[in-house]
Formats: structure tokens, C-alpha cells, sequence
């Protein structure tokens, strides 16, 4: 689309950045948030007119029109504006769609975590099979929460490598308990990384019906990932003693305790005996 001269000499307003490639010079705050307000009326128009303007990470072309759609962002949350908001995360979304590169769909994606709601969601999940794109996709779907859930469980069949250890992560961040049952199946995943993402998620989730299939996990050989999964169980013990499952809590500390019999993990033998001893009192 083409740019209007005036959102040209708006975005102008924004500061120059010094030798460093920071924003240290000639900041007029006064000056700066006249012509966000200015840009913001513009509305939808002006929003994909940033878009359009910006450029390559680092470039001197992308400098003023990334800064000013970040203040953008940070004008219509300041502004409690919930229709200028929506109509800013809309535009965002909408933008993810079309042929752009992969650099500028990451930094709407950045400004979606930031300012972004429910109605980014779907957009957002269409990014998830992407391995260029599904860390800062999830990252934006985590902070938003709203409709993540549907989006991170559309998408898992599917996904493989990358994507799928950030889906997998991605669920245990926001305690996904409908996706109990799979983040249980991920823990025999071929892969290392997605095992020990699913153990963690499910250690927060404070699920009892997990309790065996992370003790399980436990038993991986010697290494990153014992040591991972024995964390994972200390998780959910002290999460279900927390909920006042003490019974459920103690049979996880006891696990621990008989089953590290080597030397080397003494420190875990001693932290559950610790831990049984802490929650003595609501076991009677």
C-alpha cells in the first residue's frame, strides 16, 4: 500500500539514534507523543503504513517507523483505549498473513505479546508450524492467553522438532491441564528436549494422575535429563503438598528416596528426606 506523506513526516518525528544505534538524541517526549496521538487517530491506515515502512533489523530505514509503532503499542495500553487497542493488534494480525519477511512478522509478533488479545490468537497459531516463527508466535500467545490454549492444541499433532518443543512448552507455561494426556504421551518423544519440556509442564500443572508417569521419567539414564525429570517430580510434590495432597506429595519424596541409590545423587536422597520431614505434620 502506499504511504501518505503525512504518516511519513510523523514518523519522522520520531529521535534519531546515536553512532551506537540507540535512541539517545534529540528526544522531545512532548513532541514524540503528539505524533503517536496524531498516528493513532490515523487509525487501520496508518497502521499499515508502519508496517509498510519497516525495514531490515538494524537498517536506517526501519529505525523510526519500528520505534513508533512500538510507542504505538505502548500509547494505546497507556491510554486504556480498548477499541484504538483492538484495531492496532487487528492490523498486527492481519499483517502475519501477507508476503512479508520473516524479520517483520517476528516483530509484530513481539508487539502482539506486548499489546495483543484474543482476537490475535488465530493468527497467531497459524505461525506455530513454522520453525523461523514459532518462538516468538508462542511467546506472544503465552502472554496473551486468551484462545493460546486452542491454538497451541490445534497444532501439536502436526508439529515436529522446533515447533513442537516450543508447543510442548508452550502448554506447561500456561498450565494446560486438557493437555495433560499429551504432554504425558511427549514424555517417551524421541526427542530429548520435548521429554523433559513435557515433565516440566506437567510438574506445574499439579496433576496427581501425572505423578507416575514423571517418576518414570526419573528413571532416565544417568544425566541432563535424570536430573531434569528428578526436578520435575520435586515440582509436583511440592505443588500437590501446596494443594494439600500430602499423601500423593510424600509417595513422590519416597519414590526419590529409594530409588537414588547411587553416591552422586545423595543431594537428591537428602532433599526429599528434607522435604517428607517439612511436611511431617500434614501427614498425621
Amino acid at each position: 500500500m502506499a504511504v501518505s506523506d503525512e504518516l511519513k513526516r510523523l514518523v519522522g518525528e520520531m529521535p534519531d539514534p546515536d553512532d551506537r544505534g540507540m535512541y539517545t538524541e534529540n528526544i522531545d517526549k512532548q513532541k514524540i507523543e503528539q505524533a503517536i496521538a496524531q498516528i493513532a487517530e490515523g487509525g487501520r491506515p496508518s497502521i499499515a503504513g508502519l508496517i509498510e515502512m519497516l525495514g531490515a533489523p538494524g537498517s536506517g530505514e526501519d529505525v523510526k517507523p519500528h520505534y513508533a509503532l512500538h510507542c504505538l503499542a505502548n500509547h494505546v495500553l497507556a491510554s486504556r483505549d480498548e477499541k484504538a487497542r483492538r484495531v492496532l493488534t487487528e492490523t498486527l494480525a492481519e499483517a502475519l498473513g501477507g508476503e512479508r519477511p520473516m524479520h517483520t512478522k517476528a516483530f509484530l509478533c513481539q508487539e502482539l505479546q506486548w499489546a495483543g488479545g484474543k482476537e490475535a490468537a488465530a493468527a497467531l497459531g497459524k505461525l506455530l508450524l513454522d520453525e523461523e516463527l514459532v518462538e516468538p508466535a508462542s511467546m506472544a500467545l503465552v502472554a496473551i492467553r486468551h484462545g493460546a490454549a486452542d491454538a497451541f492444541r490445534a497444532a501439536l499433532p502436526a508439529a515436529r522438532g522446533k515447533c513442537r518443543r516450543n508447543i510442548i512448552q508452550s502448554l506447561g507455561a500456561i498450565k494446560d491441564t486438557a493437555s495433560a494426556d499429551a504432554l504425558r504421551a511427549a514424555l517417551a518423544d524421541p526427542d530429548a528436549e520435548v521429554r523433559i519440556a513435557a515433565g516440566w509442564g506437567l510438574s506445574r500443572m499439579g496433576d496427581a494422575d501425572s505423578a507416575d508417569a514423571l517418576k518414570k521419567a526419573a528413571d532416565a539414564k544417568p544425566g541432563w535429563e535424570r536430573i531434569q525429570a528428578a526436578k520435575h517430580c520435586f515440582v509436583l510434590a511440592e505443588t500437590l503438598a501446596a494443594a494439600g495432597k500430602a499423601k500423593q506429595s510424600a509417595a513422590i519424596y519416597r519414590y526419590l528416596m529409594e530409588s537414588r541409590t547411587d553416591p552422586k545423587e545423595a543431594y537428591v536422597r537428602e532433599a526429599a528426606q528434607r522435604a517428607l520431614e517439612v511436611d511431617k505434620e500434614r501427614l498425621v
